[in-house]
This record gives structure tokens, C-alpha cells and sequence, in this order.
């Protein structure tokens, strides 16, 4: 029986429902049919002002479909998601919860005459069958038994979309019973009919059915990459349509579905996709392209700048490009530039910028938003359209505690009065706003959607990773131009992961270029060789010639499609052939569809003058450190003194704090509270950064200090911006040393006059040496190093760098590549001294099985290749669950891209107890540690832990951004144990559980947070015993821990 005009379905099909009212009006609930067109009408207005047309593209060539088509197939598998909603486990479920105000929505489907097999509303093993699991099944009944000719194979790859739609293949989902086919045998024809009738709805609504024939009739499945980004593009779709605030619940007529679908996107307030619009002109100058994006004036590139720009313009149908060049030399303005060329040829609508570490992907976040206001600004401008404002996401757990980040303006706030028959409700932005944190497009899950992304490497690495809704974080890169900084910056577990990321990116052509001021050439290789494997895998031709496009906003986009349309062959640069050992520096690598899998290699003219830095080793001393740092006492200068470990920066500040006095040494590392942190960093930057200079006229105008001595850790030689008049450094890796001489007379805007008399020359300082190598005798270091980096790469690193020490200084950049190159490459035991040999030996023979077993340990979760499986659920055969409820699925899946033991992380702040000093008394108040800079602004902050209200949203800011990792003993690792043999993180977590603030549990920023409740135990020290270490925190030292010597 067909439906009355005026209804969207019969009274049978319309008694399904999808969604339960509030707690104001539980029985106003949503029907699923009209969820169903919902959710395939914001699908369609996402592909038309939302998805990359690039994607759109993609999708096409791989459904072998007209765009129109992919359009209607698209829309129609959004539309279809929730097919098994109407099924007598998930309609009957209300009335099995006994819930007198919801019974009412299973007695209106019963009053339809539909049957509740019992043992199918509550299954007898006590396991449920998710909805999504019913609608996989429920689709290929459907597809089969209305699609002449439709093979099963198909089938299953256009029904896993649904059956993913909760983020997990339905074949994987946790403690699910199988009875998805068993009701296509025992339900009645009337739930048939019901299915029947929604599966003609929505084919007829969005036009599906020309390409589901199409599909049948070639009967080739659509390869994996695309089911995971269509899926990807459903949930998304799915909840959208899903939020009352946009489609409110209720029942609503044929004639209201045009208004209804405008109106909860208007309320949505997404904003249109970016478009790039660099000047593409082969004649344009490079210069002028980097003008028109940074605002400089007349600027003079480096030869590595303009050969990016030369690069990139080759690359016609995307691929990946591969910038090495040294520190300091403008890679992220090149990498901005190429990347805005790149997402013009390939139809990108955005940019993701990975770092290595939170503090690294904060420095960046700053530039990435002047480039785009510059840009937006500039497009603006030259095609006279207004200036829209696009989406921005800073990809890191502590985004929240980023003061740019929070300053962007919101581009979703609504007037309180707004109301989803009011249109035009949306509040106007600030005059001349170009980037915005939209509401909807924040969070782990859905923040890569946003247009602009900074993140940590993380969020690239689990795009590899079997984990729930990897769909969203695959469709939100694969729209994008992925830009990966600091890529020598990963171990063997975590370049595993990196190289599977970029294998599933190549698949969709999403473009990549990664960056490096010291990557080794192997390490080059294998980065692009992954790619090079999704590229061809990825590649295939389009069979169908009639292709239309996808509804065109502007001049920009309609350039755009017919650039992709036309898939014009890249211009050929001179290639150059490769020797045994790589040793070009500056270079350009890139790689397209073109190259058969072999990569072009594009020299860059080396610099006529190279800055030399001298290497002088030292011995392992406070004194020796001392006496490099002497002209202090009576002239002015920065140093930096880099350690290993933190213990060592402790100690070091500890002894330069009693002879240069406090005032004069900061220290930073990773064990202080991300408050600290970010003080730290802004402190450092202001004194240090790049428009910091120094006047001798008593200080007076002067931003640089006029002594300072920054002891620290690896975070100076990764994120910030600084520059020192000496340093002084632990050994690393050649290439670390090589990144920490970088921040050594970093800024060339810096006189030589301002430098003191005894600095003017940069010399580097090398200590962290126990035993000094010679031809005669290798080297040897503190465990500590040894336990932080390889001992194969230090020996390597030492035998590269021994003719420089007190004798040749080391020119940048002529000699980067040649000490890089040597360390790592593959028979490095040539470069080692015969007297090493067989210590040397040992240490690969332990790197080696270490690589190995890193290996083995990142491919149990790694998502599968796709080789010869054709659905999802056969990419997903480990899918990684948290057994653990205490941990969200975005902590598990970073430790398992990271290789590295699960720690605790908790929120440091000071208690008064009932019995001060007892630790089992309870809590009486407690407050914020003090801020480094000596505001008293923490001392305000005290609370009562009895109140009833919980803290204030900004108060509850303040003390989550307390929040610091505890040290490494208390890891799960197996070897850290207390007595009794329990381990010292479950020991750790029981303690720390215990240590509640009940009215915390009510603030969704503290809910489940631990504390680490210090005493202060005198002025300024804070202290708190865990298991069996004290744990001590100053604001000066940051974390430390001491043995206990009376454990019982």
C-alpha cells in the first residue's frame, strides 16, 4: 500500500521510531523514517558545500559513476544507515526496560499488528545484535533480492557502510549475538513489507536507483579506501541529523521536508569548504606567491623556497613532496605555499599540520593561523566575494589550554531566543573574522572535519590504527593537504605506524608532504615507497566519460573541477640519478601517479655562505659547564645547557641556580604541570624569540635579558623559536645534535654586536661523555642516554662527529647531509674505527633485535592492507577496545601508536587535610600551585572539597591545565613492582582513587580526573607520598621522586 500524498510513509512504516523525546516530552520522539531522510538530506547538502570535490572525484573514478550518481549512491547510503532500527530487538527494547513513559513507543508499532518473537526482543544468551549489524544484513537482503544481477561481493561493500556506522564493522562489534539473519527468516512478510517500503522511500527520495544498477551491472566491489571514507562521510551525516538543537523531534509532513532540512542546516552553521586559490601563472615569481601569502615585502627567498614553488607546480594530479633543508631556513612557509598548490590540483578543501609533541604543534599553531587570515584576507579581496570565515582545530588533549586556540572566535553561537523555525539565526561574527572553532567540529573525534587542523603526530598515525571510528579521522585527512614536520622525529614503532598512515592516504591520493632538517635517506625512502604502494593501489581508471559536476559556489570551485577534470600530466624536471649514498642537501623529493613508483629528485643550490659552528667536547662535569659559562659573570649572553634526562636538568639547575642565582636559570622539561609548561614557553619566547632584542643602555628598551641560562630538556630543540649565544649539550644522535645547533645564533636578524665579545662565534659544547672515544677506543655514556637513544646510533653518531670536536668546525648546511647520511645508513660499520668494532657490533646486534621487536609490537593493531579482502571488517581483524572504562578511546589509541609504557596522569593541586599530614585524613580544601611568573592569581583559587556546587567552567579550566604525567616508575612496565609484587601503576591507581573530590564527578572537565593532592610541607614545596616514592614539586624543579627507605 502505498503512502497518502501528504505522509511520507503508510501508518505501519511510520509507527518505527529513532529517537526517544527528552526528559520534558519522552514520548515526542523522532520516526525513523523521517530520521532516515534526515540524515540523507544533510548527506546531500554536506557533498554539495562540504566534501572535497578532490573526494568526490575519487569516489567517482572508484564506483565507476557519473558525480550525479555518486552523488545519489552517496546520500542514499546515509539515508539507509539505520534500516535495522525497525527490527523487534531495537523497536522492542523500551517495553523490556519496563519504562511506563516509553512503553508507548513499542505499543504503537504492536497496534500496527507487527509480532515480538520474544527471544528476538531479548536474546536468550543475554547478547545483544547491535541495529547496525541488523541493518548490514537487512541492506544485502534488500539489494539482492531488488537489484537484477546484483552480486553478493557488491552487496556486502554497500551494506558494511551501515553496519559500520557506530564506528566498528558490524562482523567485529563486542559481545554481539548473530541474529541479524536469523530474522529475515523468522520475522512475518509484514516487517519485510515495512523494510521494503523504507528501502523505496529513500531510493526514490535521492534518486539511487541508476547507480545501484550501474554497480550490479560492472559487479566490481568498491575497494576499501573508499568504504572507509564513505562510511566516515555517513556517521558524520548520521550525527548531524541526529542533533535535536538542528532536526527536532516530531512528526512532520511530505510538504515540511524541503524547509526542514534548510532549516537544521542553517542551524548547523557549517561554513562553506575552503577553495585554494594561489595564482597558478607559470610566470607569476615565486616571490610575489609567498608575498601574497605571509605579507612580506619584497622578500628574498631562499633557493629552497623557490624550488618548492617549482616542485609544486609540477605536480598537476598531487602525489607526495619530501623538503629537507636545515633549521631555520623557512620549510614551514614553504610547505604552506606547496601545500595550497597542491589542494588546487587535486580539489583539497583544507590543511593538517603534524608535529611531534603538544609544545611543538603550539608554536606552530600561531603561524598556520597568520597564514590563513593573510590568505583568506587576500582571496577575498581579489575576487570581491565576503569574507567567510573557515574551521580551525588544534589537535592535542590539552587544545583546551591553548590561548590562541581558545581566542578564536565561535562560528555557531546562537541567540538564546533561536528557535528551529527562525532562520537567519545565527550570530554575526566579528568584522573581518577568517578562522573559527565551530562547536560541532571540535573533540578527538570530529576535529580533523574542521578545514585547518595543527595536531600532534598522533592524529596521523591513527588513521593506521584498528580502532573504533578511524572512518572519521581517514575522511578528515583525506580531504586535506597533510603536512608532517619533523618526520626524523619517530622511532621504528612509531614510523611503522606513519608508513601505514601514508600507504592508506596514498590510496585516496591524499596529498602529503613531509619536512626534515636531518632525515636520513633510508628513512626517506621507505616513507615514500608506502606511499607509493597506496598510490598504486589507489589508481584506477574511470569508465564512465559523462561525468557531471557537483553544484559550483564560485568561480574558484568551477576552476577547480575543471583543473580535475582535465588530469593534466606534470611538466618533467631534470632527475637526477641516485648514488650508493645520497648525500644532495637542500633537496626536494616528490612523488606522483606518474612516476611509477620512483621518486624525482630536485636539487636546491647550496648557499655560498655557510654558517660554521665549532664542536668542542668537554668533560662531564658541573665544573666544565661552569667554565664555558663564565664570561656570564661579567657580561651579558643566553645560554642553553640541554640534557638528556630530566635528571640531569634538575641537578644542572641546582648547581648554576647557587652560582648565577635563580633569577638568572630557568628550567623546563616534561615535569612540570601543563600551566607551568605554558608559562615557561611564553616566558622563554618573549625573552628569546625572534623579535626579542638586546640593548646595552642598562636594559632599557631591551626584551632580551640581559643573562639567562635555560637549562632543559629535548623540548628546546623541538618546538620553540629560540635563540642562544652558546650552548651547551649531552650528546644525542647526530641529527638531534645537528637540531640543537640550530637554536645557536638562530635569528639573522640579530647583530653580532649584540652578542657578548666571548659568544660573537657560535660554539656548540658537547658533554654527557663518560668515557672519550679515539680511533683507539670507543666512547662511552651515561645509562640515562643510553636508555633514551640507541647505543648503536650514539657510537655511529660519535664516530661521524670525532673529526669536528676541537678541530674542523661544522658548516650548515654543507655538512648536514654527509653527517646525517653516514650515521644511518645501512653499513655504518664502515665509518666506525677498528678499534670499536666489537662493541659496536653488540649494540646492533641488540638495535637490530630491538627494531624488530617494534615492529612485531605496532603490527598487532595496524589496519590490514587490503589484499584480496573487500570489506572493512576484513582491514579490522584486532580491532583495538578499551577493557578499561577509566581511559577514552583517544588515550588508548596514543599509547598505541606511541611506544611507550601507559602512565598515570593526574591534576596536581595543594590540600589542607582534617589532620594535617596524616594521609588518610580526609580533605578539608584544597587550591591551584602558584603560578612561576609570582601572580597571585592561583592563591585565589581555593576551594572547599565538602561544597555541594562544583567549580566554575573557568575555575574547572584552571584546574585541569594543573594536570602532569607521573614519572616513569610508576608505568605499567613489568619490571615496576612494589613490594608484594603488585605492580606500582595499579598500586599508583588504587592510591590515587581513593583521593576523591566528590563534587569534581559533576564537572564534565574533572569528572574521573585523579589528583595528586600535595601537603606543603614548607614555603613553596609540595610534597605527596605515592606507594613507595615521595613525590616532590617546586615551581623552580618541577616533579621529583625520592625512594623511600621505610617501606614495611
Amino acid at each position: 500500500m502505498a503512502p497518502a500524498p501528504e505522509y511520507l510513509s503508510t501508518p505501519e512504516t511510520a509507527s518505527f521510531w529513532a529517537k526517544t523525546g527528552d526528559k520534558d516530552s519522552p514520548t515526542r520522539g523522532l520516526p525513523l523514517v523521517q530520521h532516515m531522510l534526515d540524515a540523507g538530506s544533510v548527506a546531500a547538502r554536506l557533498w554539495d558545500t562540504w566534501l572535497a570535490p578532490g573526494l568526490q572525484k575519487r569516489f567517482s573514478e572508484h564506483l565507476h559513476l557519473s558525480m550525479e550518481d555518486t552523488r545519489a549512491l552517496v546520500c542514499w547510503l546515509a539515508a539507509t544507515h539505520d534500516m535495522g532500527k525497525a527490527t523487534p530487538e531495537f523497536s522492542g527494547q523500551l517495553d523490556a526496560r519496563r519504562d511506563e513513559n516509553l512503553a508507548v513507543y513499542r505499543q504503537r508499532i504492536e497496534q500496527q499488528d507487527f509480532e515480538f518473537p520474544e527471544d528476538l526482543v531479548t536474546p536468550t544468551s543475554g547478547l545483544r545484535c547491535p541495529h547496525s549489524k541488523y541493518s548490514q544484513s537487512i541492506l544485502i537482503h534488500l539489494l539482492t533480492s531488488n537489484i537484477e544481477g546484483m552480486p553478493s561481493e557488491v552487496a556486502e561493500t554497500l551494506a558494511s557502510i551501515s553496519g559500520a556506522h557506530h564506528g566498528t564493522p558490524a562482523e567485529y562489534l563486542a559481545n554481539s549475538a548473530d541474529l541479524s539473519n536469523v530474522i529475515l527468516e523468522r520475522l512475518s512478510p509484514k516487517w519485510h513489507a515495512a523494510w521494503q517500503e523504507l528501502y523505496t522511500i529513500t531510493l526514490e527520495r535521492f534518486g539511487a536507483s541508476s547507480a545501484l544498477h550501474q554497480l550490479a551491472q560492472h559487479g566490481q566491489t568498491i575497494p576499501v579506501s573508499v568504504q572507509f571514507c564513505i562510511t566516515g562521510f555517513v556517521i558524520m551525516s548520521d550525527w548531524i541529523a541526529s542533533n535535536p538543537d538542528f532536526f527536532p523531534m516530531g512528526t512532520f509532513g511530505s510538504a515540511e521536508q524541503e524547509q526542514r532540512a534548510r532549516i537544521g542546516w542553517q542551524a548547523l552553521g557549517l561554513e562553506q569548504r575552503w577553495i585554494a586559490a594561489l595564482d597558478t601563472d607559470p610566470g607569476t615569481p615565486a616571490a610575489d606567491l609567498y608575498a601574497s601569502r605571509f605579507g612580506w615585502s619584497n622578500p628574498t627567498l631562499r633557493p629552497m623556497q623557490e624550488v618548492v614553488v617549482e616542485a609544486a607546480r609540477s605536480m598537476q594530479n598531487g602525489g607526495m613532496m619530501c623538503i629537507e633543508a636545515p633549521m631555520g631556513q623557512g620549510k614551514t612557509e614553504a610547505g604552506l605555499i606547496a601545500a595550497e598548490f597542491l589542494a588546487q590540483a587535486t580539489g583539497r578543501t583544507g590543511v593538517a599540520f603534524a608535529a611531534p609533541t603538544q609544545a611543538t604543534s603550539n608554536a606552530l599553531f600561531d603561524r598556520v593561523i597568520e597564514w590563513v587570515e593573510y590568505q583568506t584576507n587576500n582571496v577575498a579581496q581579489e575576487h570581491g566575494g565576503p569574507l567567510e570565515p573557515h574551521s580551525m582545530f588544534l589537535g592535542h588533549s590539552k587544545n583546551r589550554f591553548n590561548k590562541s586556540y581558545e581566542a578564536l572566535s565561535k562560528a555557531d553561537i546562537f541567540d538564546e531566543s533561536s528557535t528551529p523555525g527562525r532562520e537567519n539565526n545565527r550570530k554575526t561574527l566579528r568584522p573581518g573574522t577568517s578562522l573559527a572553532r565551530h562547536s560541532w567540529l571540535s573533540g578527538t573525534k570530529k576535529g580533523l572535519l574542521s578545514s585547518f587542523v595543527v595536531c600532534t603526530i598522533d592524529q596521523v598515525l591513527m588513521t593506521a590504527l584498528q580502532a573504533r571510528h578511524v572512518m572519521l579521522r581517514y575522511l578528515g585527512l583525506a580531504s586535506k593537504v597533510i603536512i608532517i614536520d619533523e618526520v626524523h622525529a619517530y622511532d621504528a614503532y612509531m614510523s611503522r605506524y606513519l608508513s601505514a598512515a601514508l600507504y592508506w592516504l596514498g590510496q585516496m591520493n591524499a596529498p602529503v608532504i613531509l619536512m626534515s632538517a636531518t632525515l636520513p635517506s633510508a628513512t626517506r625512502d621507505d616513507l615514500m615507497e608506502s606511499y607509493a604502494k597506496g598510490l598504486k593501489v589507489g589508481t584506477e581508471p574511470n569508465k564512465v566519460t559523462d561525468s557531471v559536476s557537483a553544484p559550483q559556489n564560485n568561480d574558484i570551485l568551477a576552476r577547480m573541477m575543471a583543473n580535475l577534470a582535465k588530469g593534466q600530466a606534470p611538466s618533467a624536471p631534470a632527475v637526477t640519478e641516485n648514488s650508493s649514498l645520497d648525500l644532495d642537501y637542500p633537496v626536494i623529493h616528490t612523488l606522483t601517479t606518474e612516476d611509477n613508483g620512483s621518486p624525482k629528485k630536485w636539487k636546491v643550490e647550496q648557499p655560498v655562505d655557510q654558517t660554521e659552528i665549532e664542536l668542542k667536547l668537554i668533560d662531564d662535569s658541573p665544573e666544565s659547564v661552569l667554565n664555558v659559562l663564565e664570561p656570564l659573570a661579567n657580561d651579558h649572553g643566553c645560554a642553553a645547557v640541554i640534557c638528556n634526562t630530566v635528571g640531569r636538568a634538575q641537578e644542572m639547575h641546582a648547581f648554576l641556580g647557587e652560582r648565577f642565582g635563580e633569577e638568572h636559570v630557568i628550567l623546563t622539561h616534561s615535569r612540570f604541570t601543563a600551566t607551568h609548561r605554558a608559562e615557561q614557553e611564553e616566558l622563554l619566547v618573549s625573552k628569546l624569540g625572534k623579535k626579542a632584542h638586546y640593548s646595552k643602555a642598562d636594559g632599557e628598551d631591551s626584551s632580551r635579558p640581559h643573562r639567562l641560562i635555560v637549562v632543559g630538556t629535548q623540548v628546546i630543540e623541538q618546538s620553540l623559536d629560540l635563540d642562544f649565544d652558546v650552548m651547551i649539550t649531552d650528546f644525542a644522535p647526530v641529527d638531534l645534535v645537528l637540531q640543537r645547533m640550530g637554536r645557536l645564533h638562530r635569528h639573522d636578524s640579530r647583530s653580532s654586536s649584540e652578542r657578548t665579545p666571548a659568544y660573537r662565534m657560535p660554539v656548540c659544547y658537547v658533554r654527557g661523555v663518560e668515557t672519550f672515544g679515539s680511533h683507539v677506543g670507543a666512547p662511552d655514556f651515561p645509562r640515562g642516554s643510553k636508555a633514551v637513544y640507541e647505543p648503536m646510533i650514539l657510537l655511529s653518531s660519535y664516530a661521524q662527529l670525532l673529526p669536528h670536536f676541537d678541530s674542523e668546525p661544522i658548516r650548515i648546511p654543507a655538512d648536514i647531509s654527509p653527517l646525517v647520511q653516514k650515521t644511518y645508513q645501512e653499513n655504518a660499520s664502515a665509518e666506525i674505527p677498528e678499534a670499536w668494532s666489537e662493541v659496536y657490533e653488540n649494540a646492533k646486534q641488540e638495535y637490530e633485535k630491538g627494531k624488530e621487536q617494534a615492529k612485531a609490537r605496532a603490527k598487532g593493531y595496524l589496519l590490514r592492507a587490503p589484499q584480496g579482502e573487500y570489506t572493512m571488517a576484513d582491514c579490522m581483524k584486532s580491532l583495538l577496545q578499551s577493557n578499561d572504562q577509566r581511559f577514552s578511546d583517544e588515550q588508548i589509541g596514543e599509547a598505541k601508536v606511541r611506544d611507550t609504557d601507559a602512565s598515570l596522569e593526574v591534576i596536581a593541586i595543594i590540600v589542607e587535610r582534617n589532620q594535617p599530614g596524616n594521609p588518610k585524613s580526609a580533605i578539608k580544601s584544597y587550591r591551584l600551585l602558584p603560578s612561576i611568573n609570582g601572580t597571585d592569581e592561583a592563591d585565589s583559587l581555593r576551594f572547599e572539597a565538602s561544597a555541594d556546587d562544583p567549580p566554575t567552567y573557568w575555575q574547572s579550566m584552571q584546574l585541569a591545565a594543573s594536570s602532569i604525567r607521573l614519572p616513569y616508575q610508576y608505568s605499567d612496565a613489568p619490571n615496576h613492582r612494589i613490594k608484594g609484587g603488585k605492580l606500582r601503576f595499579d598500586a599508583a591507581l588504587d592510591q590515587l582513587e581513593k583521593e576523591r573530590i566528590e563534587n569534581w564527578q559533576k564537572s564534565f572537565m574533572l569528572e574521573g580526573q585523579l589528583i595528586l593532592p600535595f601537603e606543603e610541607v614548607e614555603a613553596g614545596v609540595y610534597s605527596y607520598e605515592l606507594c613507595d616514592y615521595e613525590l616532590v614539586y617546586t615551581t623552580q624543579l618541577g616533579l621529583q621522586s625520592f625512594k623511600l627507605d621505610n617501606e614495611d
